[in-house]
């Protein structure tokens, strides 16, 4: 009996949780940036909207978010995560990122798939549009 609801308060904590994303691969030196702190990387780390990460050369990490999202990053690259949203119960989803500088790799979750225009990827140069499942980016 006390299953139930202890199941329900996971759900709904997950629903309301600032963490949005973990590090599941890390190689060299990763640095988040959180408002003002800088703060290495290691895996296991969750990530929170407003993050922005930042890679050193010869480094790179692995992000699988929320919905099942792998964001991989190269060296030398900075990205920022605006906005994700993911709460299927109310079908409200978003993802907004920016690629400032680096290469980058993506593959869809449940947001690309339930509701691709939701999903928002930006570079200096314009916007990408998911019309798929996976993409790559370098952006100089």
């Amino acid at each position: 009996m006390l299953r139930v609801p202890l199941l329900m308060l996971f759900f709904i904590s997950f629903l309301f949780s600032a963490d949005i994303a973990i590090v599941k691969k890390l190689d060299g030196e990763v640095f988040v940036k959180r408002q003002t702190q800088m703060i290495k990387l290691k895996v296991g780390k969750q990530l929170e909207v407003g993050d922005t990460l930042i890679t050193h050369a010869k480094s790179s990490i692995g992000l699988i978010f929320h919905d099942g999202t792998i964001l991989s990053l190269g060296e030398k690259s900075i990205l920022s995560i605006n906005k994700f949203l993911f709460n299927p119960l109310e079908k409200i989803f978003k993802f907004d990122i920016d690629l400032h500088k680096g290469i980058a790799s993506y593959e869809s979750g449940k947001i690309g798939e339930l509701s691709p225009q939701s999903v928002k990827f930006k570079v200096p140069e314009g916007t990408i549009a998911l019309h798929g499942k996976k993409f790559y980016m370098e952006v100089k």
